[in-house]
C-alpha cells in the first residue's frame, strides 16, 4: 500500500515521542490512509486516500479528477460515461432536496415574532 494519500499528497511526517519527563524519542506518524473505489473521468478506479480527503469527498462528491462512486443499476454502471452521467444527476437530485427541505421551513420576520404571545394554557394546560 502507498505511504501517501493520492490527492493531497499526504505522509508520513518525523517528530518525537515525548514522554511525562520530557525525553524525546524518535517516531514516526502516518496518516489514515484508506482504499477506496471512486470514478475518475467516468472510470471506476481503486485508490488511497486520507481519512481527510475522504470526508471532503463524501461531503461535496466530487475532489478534483475523482467522483464519488455510487452503486447503480447493471444498465447503468456498463458504460462509463453513463455512470458519470447517472452521478451527477443523482447529485443534482439530491440537492434539490435539500433546497426543498430549506425552502419549507417558513421564517417569521421579527415583528412577526414580536407579535405572537404565548398563553398560560398552551404550556401549562388547560384547567377543566
Amino acid at each position: 500500500m502507498s505511504s501517501h494519500c493520492q490527492h493531497c499528497h499526504r505522509g508520513k511526517q518525523y517528530g518525537h515521542k515525548v514522554s511525562h519527563a520530557k525525553n524525546r524519542l524518535n517516531r514516526i506518524f502516518f496518516p489514515n490512509l484508506q482504499k477506496l473505489k471512486v470514478l475518475k473521468n467516468g472510470l471506476a478506479v481503486r485508490v488511497v486516500f486520507c481519512a481527510g480527503c475522504i470526508k471532503r469527498l463524501k461531503k461535496d462528491g466530487k475532489i478534483g479528477l475523482f467522483s464519488l462512486w455510487k452503486y447503480q443499476t447493471a444498465k447503468v454502471a456498463t458504460s462509463p460515461v453513463m455512470a458519470k452521467e447517472g452521478v451527477k444527476k443523482e447529485i443534482k437530485a439530491e440537492k434539490k432536496v435539500k433546497e426543498e427541505k430549506k425552502a419549507k421551513k417558513p421564517t417569521l420576520s421579527k415583528k412577526e415574532k414580536a407579535k405572537t404571545t404565548l398563553k398560560i394554557e398552551d404550556i401549562v394546560g388547560k384547567k377543566s
